[in-house]
């Protein structure tokens, strides 16, 4: 059996619940132009003490590993002066032997390691840095008359390198904005705040 057609009314009713849910989502969006600021990333996060305290950190970490490796260097040494106050294939230099060559490969492994290491702690270390930055400049910007938008890098600040075509090329893609004005950069701002020389 066909079902029977729709009336008017609910297609009339139907219509204008779809209208309103249109009219309210109109009037949900902003009735202002955003605000927006710049910052030069890279000179912000260059001149961060934050930044500098990671360093020393990781330094401190590849100093350890420095100290380490260079006991495992001395005895290597004393241990192959030692080679020659023995024949040569003889039990004492076999075993003498034996100690340095487990000894480098001790050493090996050891900067093999530190190099991972250092790299890891440098990895985290950034990672800090930028998480604590965007988390600045949303406190920043929150806490602007009238509150920031919108900070975006400027990028560009940073020169192209000279190259091929097509690296050059992509240089070019690799840029999001063309022109930005320094009126509405707040990288010094931000610097300062991050480095306590501002509120």
């Amino acid at each position: 059996m066909p079902r029977p057609p729709l009336s008017l009314a609910v297609i009339g009713v139907a219509s204008l619940a779809i209208l309103a849910g249109a009219a309210r989502t109109v009037l949900d969006l902003p009735t202002r132009p955003p605000i927006v600021a710049t910052v030069d990333l890279e000179r912000l996060f260059n001149n961060l003490d934050l930044r500098q305290a990671g360093e020393d950190r990781v330094a401190s970490i590849g100093a350890g590993f420095d100290t380490q490796l260079e006991e495992l260097r001395g005895r290597i040494e004393s241990l192959q002066a030692d080679l020659e106050n023995f024949e040569q294939g003889g039990e004492d230099w076999l075993q003498i032997n034996d100690t340095v060559q487990s000894t480098i490969s001790e050493y090996r492994a050891i900067e093999q390691y530190a190099q991972l290491k250092i790299e890891a702690e440098r990895s985290k270390a950034m990672k800090s840095v930028y998480e604590t930055i965007k988390s600045e400049i949303a406190s920043f910007a929150a806490a602007q008359t009238p509150p920031i938008d919108f900070v975006l890098i400027d990028d560009t600040i940073p020169d192209l390198e000279p190259s091929t075509a097509d690296a050059m090329l992509k240089q070019i893609s690799a840029r999001r904005m063309v022109y930005a004005t320094t009126q509405f950069d707040i990288t010094e701002a931000v610097l300062a705040r991050m480095n306590g020389r501002g509120g």
